[in-house]
Parts: structure tokens; C-alpha cells; sequence
């Protein structure tokens, strides 16, 4: 796995796939966002819709544009760590419908 191969521990891997929900296909992000993925993997040579690409997308992106993020994924331990210092990236990707929680039928 790429984040393995960079130096992140499983509990941190764990906890961005977890909250990230990456399982292949296209995420559930939003438009900006799947647009980044896209023409990030597109310039590396990447597939976008395999975990991996995403995964390498997530890893850079945590590396050297939410460098608070990716640093306090690092300090995690737990699943449970990794999940609460990635919490504001998952707030950034994911789709606005998202955010505001369940709908309420009507």
C-alpha cells in the first residue's frame, strides 16, 4: 500500500481509508476536488479511479499542501487518532450535500 510504503503506520492508513472511504471507483468527493484527483493523476501517470492513485493523490496532498493535517496524522497511534486528524480533510472533499448530515424526508 502507498502510504505503508511511505513511512505511515497501518493505524494511520487505517483511519484516511476509513474516513476517506476509498475502495476504488470514483469517491464520493466534491466536484473541485475529484477535478484536483483527476488532473493530479493524470500529470503522475496514475489511475484515478483505483485506490492507489487516489491514495498517492491523498499522500501528496497531505504532505505538501495540509501539512498541519498530514502532520498530525502522523503523530496518530490509533485508528481512532487518524480518523480525528483527518477529519478537516474529509471536510474539505466531500461533496456539500455531505456536510449538512442526513436529509429529513419531507
Amino acid at each position: 500500500m502507498v502510504l505503508l510504503d511511505d513511512g505511515w503506520t497501518e493505524e494511520q492508513a487505517a483511519g484516511l481509508l476509513e474516513c476517506l472511504k476509498l475502495d476504488g471507483g470514483i469517491p464520493d468527493w466534491n466536484s473541485k476536488y475529484l477535478q484536483r484527483l483527476k488532473e493530479w493523476c493524470v500529470a503522475h501517470e496514475k489511475d484515478w479511479t483505483t485506490p492507489d492513485g487516489q491514495l498517492e493523490f491523498v499522500a501528496e496532498e497531505l504532505c505538501h499542501t495540509y501539512e498541519r493535517i498530514g502532520a498530525a496524522l502522523k503523530r496518530a497511534r490509533t485508528v481512532q487518532e487518524a480518523k480525528e486528524a483527518v477529519e478537516p480533510y474529509v471536510k474539505l472533499v466531500q461533496p456539500p450535500s455531505a456536510s449538512r448530515g442526513p436529509r429529513l424526508p419531507r
